[in-house]
């Protein structure tokens, strides 16, 4: 039944691309393939050295156009859809450049703006991943604690203290020796730097930060 209601509304509202708006998918091959790749050193914005234990952040995308659009649209539209094809572009990029992981975390929201949206779109990202890289997802047990203020205007030190004690852990199990943390997009690395502390404490001892996009204008 499930079904037969999915192929009834594809054929009433068949899928658009995000960028060139032909129908067939939501993000068509032509438009992925012209997505700007982000230069490929990450320097996170910190007031404080970046710990040993923070092995690597990548970044696949500067966040403009198309890839903008389909963010946008998957984390404010609630086209939780839009999290297959994103998903698929991050799947790429680690075949081409694997990360040695044991888990993906994805950064998580507070429950409270959990219950506004409805999903986290990291989340979302990360169960696409999951499923296609065998890499197992968890979720739940790194926890926001506090509903920071949004970091737009703030400085590097700011955003510091923004993050302060705002994630915690709260996995039963022993905590995996190596994690790639998964994000939309990353602006200064502070909200990185902050789950990657409280990961050290509970026992992971290498972490890698993986994000979609990033604004060049961050750097």
């Amino acid at each position: 039944m499930q079904q037969l209601t999915d192929n009834l509304l594809g054929l009433l509202f068949p899928d658009r691309c995000i960028g060139c708006r032909r129908v067939g998918a939501l993000l068509c091959r032509a438009c992925a393939a012209q997505l700007p790749r982000y230069p490929a050193q990450v320097l996170l914005s910190l007031p404080v050295p970046v710990p040993p234990y923070l092995r690597e952040v990548r970044v696949v995308y500067t966040y403009q156009g198309a890839l903008r659009q389909a963010v946008h649209a998957l984390k404010y539209e609630g086209q939780r859809r839009m999290a297959l094809p994103l998903g698929a572009l991050l799947t790429a990029y680690l075949h081409e450049q694997p990360m040695p992981a044991d888990a993906i975390i994805p950064v998580p929201l507070h429950t409270h703006r959990l219950r506004q949206r409805g999903f986290n779109q990291s989340a979302l990202l990360g169960r696409v991943l999951a499923d296609r890289t065998n890499i197992p997802l968890l979720t739940g047990q790194l926890a926001r604690l506090r509903d920071t203020p949004s970091q737009v205007g703030l400085n590097m030190w700011q955003r510091q203290t923004n993050m302060h004690a705002a994630f915690v852990w709260r996995g039963v199990a022993a905590a995996p020796a190596r994690v790639v943390l998964l994000d939309d997009v990353l602006t200064t690395g502070a909200t990185a730097h902050a789950c990657a502390e409280v990961l050290h404490a509970a026992g992971v001892r290498e972490v890698r930060v993986l994000a979609l996009a990033r604004s060049v204008l961050s750097e």
